[in-house]
């Protein structure tokens, strides 16, 4: 009764093996109170239970537009079979004889053991010969960007095939360690709809138009869409979708639309998107005008980054959005520049009630931001207004004059003028590079003339040059004629010679300018140059106003 417990009734604690006793269980206590060893554990067999693998299903469908590598004389054409690789494994399809549109109905489905290092998918197809077979082109699918757990299909281009193209499903079903480690690969998805209004780069007779095919290409990874023939509008639904794995080195979508030739395709123009401005985990559509090319592409791009990738992204657009930041308050600064400027020419008015602005036409745009504004060339206040203004003023101020060289004095009513620039001047003896000059004058009054000094070779010469037209009379109308000085002359002032030999100089363009466009408002603006009755194209920029007596 007070002996020690029997081994069959001590507790059996776990252990390593299967029914698991501890190491102080194979041992119990005899009838005699010496210890009894248990007898030795049967030897069992492993244990066999399935060890879960990646699988992929790979079907081959058919070819088209095969390569010939046979005779093609009574029938015998290229004996088309398809080979499938996944790493070390390998299948093949029956072959097909004679036919370069084969398609498989048996022996023409796959299944892989997908290993993680195995990341390519390839499929030859081949001519079968009696010694060495043909190759007539090969693809290739990154394992790494196929859905999971469903069926999809690819209608690939064959490379080194010419036109082929190969048909195939496959489906793809990895353990969930395979999945984790495809999870931490950023993917990018690229979907191409269509082209709109692209140049046609065919012979346009009979409906021959170019036959568009898009590319799109992410590092050193290029694919192509089907060639749509004919059609200078396209729009793609098969074989339109891409999938591409991002590392660090890529940044940028190149998308091009080429059209497809027998010997070398012609590009119809490119565009190129950012990666680092496309919004992650959801669909951006992009509509954009080609480069190089007329029409626009229509394509959609869907980013699967990792969380890394998202991270960079994201400081990829702070620094992108810092730059703009910054230009924007370089721009504000100028904009206050210019208002600054712009008061104190107010508060410099002087008594004046009509004043030229001093501000250039081209600063005044940019402080608005670039948009296309008209500018006037005065501002009209009134005298009650200019009392005021004077009498507030401690001290004379100089007035603000775009004519700094005409002193103010009490007179008749007077005319002045500034000749700013042209544009678009051509000559015939200097071609596209003028020496030109402008003269403006009162008709019948030579002493009104004014005259330019010449900016030598140049289309779109600037000369600001300002002066009081002398003999001006309210209704008077002002005759701008704008020439070309000849080159010898040129030389001959460039040299520092003595008196110009009298050559005549080449008009380039005449413009009148009417009395009542100038008086009493004033004018600023362009004035298109004539020649012989014509349009040149080119055009005069002047200001021209009046200034009342005993306004300086």
């Amino acid at each position: 009764g007070g002996g020690p417990m029997m081994n069959s009734q001590m507790p059996m604690g776990p252990g390593p093996n299967m029914g698991g006793s501890s190491m102080g269980s194979n041992l119990g206590m005899g009838m005699g109170g010496g210890p009894m060893m248990n007898p030795p554990m049967p030897q069992l067999p492993p244990p066999n239970f399935e060890v879960p693998i990646s699988i992929m299903h790979v079907r081959v469908n058919q070819a088209t537009k095969l390569k010939n590598k046979d005779t093609g004389l009574f029938g015998d054409y290229s004996d088309a079979y398809v080979v499938v690789n996944l790493g070390s494994q390998e299948f093949k399809t029956s072959v097909i004889d004679n036919n370069l549109n084969p398609v498989w109905s048996s022996d023409n489905y796959f299944t892989f053991e997908v290993a993680v290092e195995a990341t390519t998918l390839k499929l030859s197809c081949m001519n079968k010969n009696r010694f060495k077979d043909d190759s007539l082109g090969e693809t290739e699918v990154d394992v790494r960007t196929l859905a999971r757990g469903e069926w999809c299909r690819f209608k690939e281009k064959l490379e080194n095939g010419d036109e082929a193209e190969l048909e195939f499903d496959v489906f793809f079903r990895p353990t969930e360690f395979h999945g984790l480690h495809l999870d931490t690969i950023s993917l990018l998805y690229i979907r191409v709809n269509g082209a709109h209004k692209l140049i046609n780069k065919d012979t346009g007779l009979f409906g021959d138009v170019s036959d568009p095919f898009v590319k799109v290409k992410v590092g050193q990874v290029e694919k192509r869409t089907p060639t749509i023939d004919n059609d200078l509008n396209p729009k793609w639904e098969e074989g339109n979708q891409f999938t591409f794995v991002l590392d660090d080195s890529e940044t940028a979508i190149q998308v091009e639309v080429l059209n497809s030739n027998n010997f070398k395709d012609d590009s119809l123009g490119h565009v190129s998107v950012d990666i680092h401005d496309l919004e992650p985990e959801e669909w951006c559509s992009f509509q954009r005008k080609l480069e190089d090319g007329d029409g626009q592409i229509d394509f959609q791009a869907y980013l699967k980054p990792t969380e890394f990738q998202r991270r960079r992204n994201e400081a990829q657009k702070r620094k992108s959005q810092e730059g703009g930041l910054g230009k924007k308050a370089a721009d504000l600064a100028q904009q206050i520049k210019e208002a600054e400027y712009s008061c104190e020419w107010l508060e410099d008015i002087g008594g004046k009630t009509r004043l030229p602005m001093s501000v250039e036409e081209k600063d005044w745009e940019h402080a608005c931001g670039g948009r296309n504004l008209v500018v006037p060339a005065w501002i009209m206040v009134t005298q009650t207004q200019v009392a005021a203004l004077q009498r507030s003023q401690q001290q004379k101020r100089h007035p603000v004059a775009l004519f700094p060289e005409e002193a103010a004095q009490e007179g008749p009513a007077k005319m002045k003028v500034k000749i700013t620039s042209a544009e678009g001047l051509s000559s015939s003896f200097c071609g596209n590079y003028p020496n030109a000059y402008c003269v403006c004058e009162i008709p019948l009054k030579p002493e009104s003339t004014v005259k330019t000094p010449f900016v030598p070779a140049n289309p779109n010469p600037v000369w600001r040059h300002s002066r009081t037209v002398k003999g001006y009379k309210p209704g008077d109308s002002v005759v701008f004629n704008v020439f070309s000085m000849d080159e010898d002359a040129v030389n001959q002032q460039a040299q520092g010679g003595g008196a110009r030999q009298k050559k005549r100089d080449e008009l380039l363009g005449t413009a009148a300018l009417a009395g009542d466009r100038f008086f009493p408002d004033g004018f600023d603006g362009l004035l298109n140059l004539t020649l012989t009755g014509r349009q040149t194209g080119a055009a005069l920029r002047v200001t021209a106003f009046v200034i009342e007596a005993g306004q300086g």
